[in-house]
């Protein structure tokens, strides 16, 4: 939740370690000084360690590291963001069977205290994964990009309509009421039917029902669809 940091390169986050030698094998998920998510892992016993990041301009934010036999994989997301955003993934071999799980924090600065602030810390058996972010056979998994507080998305499928919809669908799980907003900037459209919006819908079946805003290169503008029942036609 907060950072107050002594040094750029200060770290606060997740770690799973082999063991507790200052060159014990690991992986890693930081916040940094200067903002940026960033996975740090080193494969063996006294390597050097090699990381991957992103910038997210902000202390403030979710992290996930998982370990999936011998993958880790990192995960992040802001406070604004509806899903999490895969990082990077390693695969690191542990010599043994246990292992210590921990919040690793560095002033990066000897004699000097860097403080992180967080909350609704768990430790699970499950494996995380990403949700389905495809409806129906698009024939091309989505891709999701962020940079600079912007959030890109490319997919494909046959669209939404009819009795069934193949699309691409970065969403959450949700119950009761909700207000859904989004800043729209583009949609490069492959053809005059290509879609992109705001959608809530009752699962991730190909025939659900749904009701989504969406623009639409054919109808000039934004356009209301929905299908009031399961197998029904889309309105």
């Amino acid at each position: 939740e907060n950072f107050e940091q002594t040094y750029s390169w200060a770290k606060a986050g997740l770690q799973i370690r082999e063991s507790l030698d200052k060159k014990a094998a690991h992986a890693s998920l930081f916040i940094t000084g200067h903002q940026y998510a960033a996975m740090q892992w080193r494969s063996v016993f006294g390597q050097s360690s090699s990381s991957s990041h992103t910038v997210l301009y902000t202390h403030n934010a979710w992290l996930r590291l998982t370990k999936e036999g011998n993958k880790f994989t990192s995960y992040y997301k802001t406070v604004d963001d509806l899903v999490y955003t895969k990082l990077n993934e390693e695969i690191i071999e542990f010599s043994g069977t246990n292992f210590y799980v921990g919040i690793p924090v560095t002033s990066h600065v000897n004699g000097q205290l860097a403080t992180f602030t967080g909350s609704n810390f768990e430790i699970l058996d499950d494996v995380y994964h990403l949700p389905v972010r495809d409806v129906g056979e698009t024939g091309r998994a989505i891709e999701v990009v962020k940079a600079d507080g912007i959030t890109t998305i490319k997919a494909a499928g046959t669209g939404i309509g009819g009795t069934t919809d193949s699309f691409g669908y970065v969403n959450k799980k949700f119950s009761g009421d909700i207000n859904f907003t989004a800043h729209l900037y583009l949609l490069a459209e492959e053809n005059l039917d290509s879609k992109g919006g705001l959608m809530i819908r009752a699962s991730g079946s190909a025939d659900t029902p749904h009701v989504s805003l969406l623009t639409n290169p054919r109808a000039g503008g934004l356009t209301m669809f929905y299908r009031e029942s399961a197998g029904g036609e889309t309105l």
